[in-house]
C-alpha cells in the first residue's frame, strides 16, 4: 500500500480536520387531447395573456386575437379558453368560453393529479458555478416546502447524471427534498476548461517577470498567441459538446412528457446555454436547440429558463484579477476584462432566451432568489387559450420553419405563445410502436413510471485495444425490494432488463433485452437483503459523442419496475488528446487488495456483494481505506526517457465545496503493458471522526513531457460516508 501514499496523506489530514403535404379538408376538426396540433388539416396552438402587472386575463374572445403564419393573416377556425387551475379544481381540465359558430377543439384531458412540473438543473454545464448550484438547490427546497400543491407531480432532473429517484415524478415532498439536497457544484470534466466554480474566470495577465542570469528581469510570456487560440478553440468545442449533451437531456424530458395530455411546464435552471464561440461564430449546438424547440412545441411543453447566477456585475474588478503587465499598470486592462465578461454573459444567456421564447415560456434572469421566478411562472399557468387555423397548401412543402405570431388587438395586454413549427405534420412523426415487451420499453421513456424498484446507476467510459470504446455500467438493486421464491432447495429471483443507449439526437445506437434467473442458497438471503445485488454490463460505442445510457428493470415475480439513466461523454482518442477514463472507488481488504470492475458475460451479469463499499454502490464506513482507480489515455512520452512524465493532483469535495486541495505530485507509475493506456490507482484513508455525508474525489492529471504541452484532464466520482 505504498502506492500514492503521499498524495492520500494530504487528504487524510484534511479529513481529520472536518468531518407531409395534403390538401386541407374544408371542415377540419381537431382530434385527440393535444394542446398543440400540427397536421395538414389544422394547426392548433396555445397562448397565455397577461396584463401589465402580470395577472392572467381569461375573458377574451376570438375577435381579440389575430394569427399570422410567416407574416400572412390566418382565419381562426377554433377558439376556447382552458381552465387548469388545480388550486381550485382538481381533475380533468375544462373548456370554457367557446363560440358555437366555430369548430371547437376537444376538451383537454388532464392526468387527474394536478400540475406536472419538471425541473432540470444544469449541473453538468462547463460554466456551472458554486453559487448558481447553491441558489438552484435552495430554490427547489423552498418550492417543495412553500409552493408545491398536494396534487402536484414533480420531477428533478440533472444534466450531470440521473437515477430513478431524481427522475420519477412524485408528490412525496420528502423524496423531492432528498433529490434537491443532492444538487451541488462539481468541478468540470472532459472537454470543459478548468473552473473553480466562480461566475467568471480570473482575468490574469499573460506575462510575468523572469529573472535573467545577470540578475535583472525580463518579461516572459506564459502562453503564446498560437497556444491561446488553440486552447480557446478547444474550450469552445468542449462547451458546444456540453450544450449538445444538455439538449439531449432536455429532449429526453420532452419525449417522456409527450405521453401526458395538456400543457406541461419545464423549468431549466442553468448558468448559461451558449451557442456562439468567442468570436461570435454560431456553433453546431444551435441546430440541436432548433430541433428541441420544435419537439417541445409539438408536445405542448413550455420551457421557462432561469439564469441561476442571479444579479451579475460585469464591471466589478475582483481582487484575484491581475490587471497589470510588465510590472506596470495597464490603463486598458479593466476595459478589456469588462468587455470580455459582458460578452460572455450575453453569449451564455442567448440560448436560454431562445429556448423560452420559442416555446412560449419566459426567460428569468438577474434574480438572486430563484423561488421568485418559479412562483411568477406558475402563476401564469392557471389556464390558456387554444386557437386553431387551417394551414395553407404549401405549409408542409420543404420542411421549412413556419413562423407563428399571435397578436392582440388590445395594446395594454401581453401574450406569450409559441414561435412556430417546422413544416412536417405531427402524424408523420408518430413513433412506431414496439411489438415486443412494451412495458419495459415504456418504462424507459415514461415520465410517470410505476412506483417500484429504486436503482442506483454508475456508468463510465473505457477503451481497450481489443474492444475499442465502451460504456461500463453497474446498477445496484436494493436487497429489500427483491422478491425471492422457492426453487427446490434454493431461492430464486427473476429479472427482466432492457438497456438503451441514445445519442444526442435521441436515436438508439445500441439496445438489448435480457431475462436473468438468479439462484442462491437460503443462507445468503440476509446478506442480499442487507447489501443488494449489482448488475454489470458493457455497451460498445463506435462513434465519439454524447450518449444517454438508460436502463429499465422489472422484478419478474412482483412485477415492480425501476429505471435509471446517465449521460456519458465518449472522446475521440484518435486525436491524441489526454483523457481519463471514469474513476472507480472500492474498499481495500485486509491484504491491501481492491476490486476493479471488469468485462462480464451476460450470464454472469448479476453478482452478490459482500458490502456496499463497491464501485456500484460507493458507501464507505468511517475509518475505512478506499482505493481509486482510473486509466490515462494518450499520455505523451518524454524524449529523454521514452516514458510518460505526468503529475497527479487529488482534491476532495464535500457538498460541492473543496475541503482538501492536494498538491501536484509526480506520478509514480508501475510497469505498464500499454503506454497509450496507463492504469493508475491510489488510496484514501477515512478518519474515524469524519462527518457522514456525500463526498467526491477528483483526479487531475497533467502531462509534463515536452510534447505534452501541459495538457490536463480530470475526472471525479462521488461516494457516501456512513456511520
Amino acid at each position: 500500500m505504498k502506492k500514492h501514499v503521499l498524495r492520500a496523506s494530504v487528504l487524510f489530514f484534511a479529513l481529520a480536520a472536518v468531518s407531409f403535404a395534403q390538401k386541407p379538408d374544408p371542415s377540419p376538426t381537431p382530434q385527440d387531447d393535444e394542446v398543440v396540433k400540427i397536421t395538414s388539416k389544422i394547426v392548433q396552438v396555445d397562448a397565455v395573456v397577461t396584463d401589465k402587472d402580470g395577472n392572467q386575463i381569461t375573458d377574451l374572445s376570438r375577435d381579440d386575437f389575430e394569427i399570422l403564419q410567416d407574416g400572412k393573416p390566418q382565419k381562426i377556425v377554433g377558439f376556447s379558453y382552458v381552465n387548469v387551475d388545480t388550486s381550485q379544481n382538481v381533475g380533468l381540465a375544462t373548456t370554457q368560453r367557446s363560440d358555437k359558430n366555430l369548430i371547437q377543439p376537444p376538451p383537454v384531458k388532464g392526468h387527474g393529479l394536478g400540475r406536472i412540473i419538471t425541473f432540470v438543473v444544469d449541473d453538468g454545464n462547463c460554466s456551472a458555478s458554486q453559487s448558481g448550484m447553491f441558489s438552484a438547490r435552495e430554490a427547489l427546497q423552498k418550492f417543495v416546502n412553500e409552493q408545491m400543491l398536494p396534487t402536484d407531480l414533480v420531477a428533478i432532473y440533472q444534466t450531470r447524471s440521473g437515477s430513478s429517484v431524481l427522475q420519477q415524478y412524485s408528490s412525496d415532498k420528502q423524496q423531492l427534498l432528498r433529490a434537491a439536497r443532492r444538487i451541488r457544484w462539481y468541478p468540470p470534466t472532459g472537454g470543459c476548461a478548468s473552473s473553480d466554480g466562480s461566475f467568471f474566470e480570473a482575468a490574469r495577465s499573460n506575462t510575468f517577470q523572469k529573472m535573467t542570469p545577470g540578475g535583472g528581469t525580463e518579461t516572459a510570456v506564459i502562453e503564446s498567441e498560437a497556444d491561446r487560440k488553440t486552447r480557446e478553440g478547444s474550450e469552445d468545442f468542449g462547451k458546444n459538446n456540453q450544450v449538445v449533451g444538455t439538449v439531449g437531456v432536455l429532449r429526453y424530458v420532452v419525449r417522456g412528457l409527450e405521453r401526458v395530455g395538456g400543457r406541461k411546464i419545464v423549468f431549466f435552471m442553468s448558468d448559461g446555454m451558449p451557442f456562439r464561440s468567442r468570436d461570435g461564430q454560431v456553433l453546431s449546438a444551435v441546430d440541436s436547440l432548433r430541433d428541441l424547440t420544435d419537439l417541445a412545441n409539438r408536445n405542448s411543453v413550455i420551457f421557462n429558463t432561469i439564469d441561476v447566477r442571479g444579479v451579475m456585475n460585469t464591471i466589478m474588478i475582483e481582487a484575484r484579477d491581475e490587471v497589470s503587465t510588465s510590472g506596470e499598470a495597464d490603463v486598458n486592462a479593466s476595459d478589456k476584462i469588462i468587455a470580455n465578461r459582458t460578452r460572455d454573459v450575453r453569449n451564455s444567456q442567448e440560448g436560454m432566451a431562445v429556448l423560452a421564447d420559442q416555446t412560449g415560456g419566459r426567460f428569468y434572469h438577474d434574480s438572486n432568489f430563484l423561488e421568485g421566478p418559479i412562483r411568477k411562472a406558475l402563476s401564469l399557468e392557471k389556464g390558456y387559450y387554444l386557437l386553431a387555423y387551417q394551414p395553407a397548401d404549401d405549409t408542409f412543402k420543404g420542411k421549412n420553419f413556419n413562423a407563428l405570431e399571435i397578436r392582440l388587438k388590445r395594446p395594454d395586454l401581453k401574450i406569450n405563445s409559441r414561435a412556430g413549427f417546422i413544416g412536417f405534420t405531427t402524424d408523420n412523426t408518430a413513433t412506431k410502436k414496439r411489438t415486443g415487451d412494451s412495458e419495459l420499453y415504456d418504462a424507459i421513456a415514461a415520465p410517470l413510471p410505476k412506483a417500484g424498484l429504486n436503482l442506483q446507476l454508475t456508468s463510465f467510459f473505457g477503451n481497450s485495444a481489443a474492444e475499442g470504446n465502451f460504456v461500463r455500467s453497474l446498477f445496484h438493486l436494493q436487497g429489500d425490494e427483491i422478491t425471492f421464491v422457492d426453487d427446490g432447495n434454493l431461492k430464486k429471483a427473476i429479472f427482466d432488463v432492457v438497456a438503451v443507449t441514445l445519442n444526442e439526437k435521441n436515436e438508439v445506437v445500441d439496445e438489448f433485452t435480457r431475462t436473468h434467473t438468479f439462484r442462491i442458497e437460503s443462507a445468503a438471503i440476509p446478506l442480499i437483503k442487507q447489501n443488494g445485488l449489482v448488475y454489470s454490463t458493457d455497451v460498445p460505442i463506435k462513434k465519439p459523442g454524447t450518449y444517454n445510457f438508460r436502463v429499465a428493470v422489472r422484478d419478474g415475480t412482483s412485477r415492480m419496475l425501476g429505471t435509471a439513466s446517465q449521460v456519458i461523454q465518449i472522446p475521440d482518442l484518435r486525436k491524441g488528446k489526454l483523457f481519463l477514463s471514469g474513476l472507480t472507488v472500492a474498499q481495500v481488504d485486509a491484504n491491501g487488495k481492491f476490486s476493479i470492475p471488469g468485462s462480464v458475460k451476460p450470464e454472469n451479469a448479476l453478482s452478490l456483494i459482500a458490502s456496499t463499499a463497491v464501485p456500484g454502490v460507493r458507501q464507505f464506513r468511517k475509518g475505512s481505506i478506499l482505493a481509486y482507480a482510473y486509466t490515462i489515455y494518450n499520455a505523451k512520452l518524454d524524449n529523454a526517457t521514452n516514458q510518460p512524465k505526468l503529475s497527479i493532483q487529488v482534491n476532495l469535495y464535500k457538498d460541492g465545496n473543496v475541503i482538501s486541495e492536494g498538491k501536484p505530485q509526480t506520478a509514480d507509475l508501475e510497469k505498464q503493458a500499454d503506454l497509450s493506456r496507463i492504469n493508475d490507482y491510489g488510496y484514501l484513508r477515512l478518519n474515524p471522526t469524519i462527518e457522514p455525508g456525500d463526498y467526491a474525489v477528483q483526479i487531475i492529471v497533467k502531462d509534463l513531457s515536452e510534447d505534452g504541452k501541459n495538457a490536463m484532464s480530470s475526472q471525479w466520482v462521488d461516494f457516501e460516508v456512513i456511520e
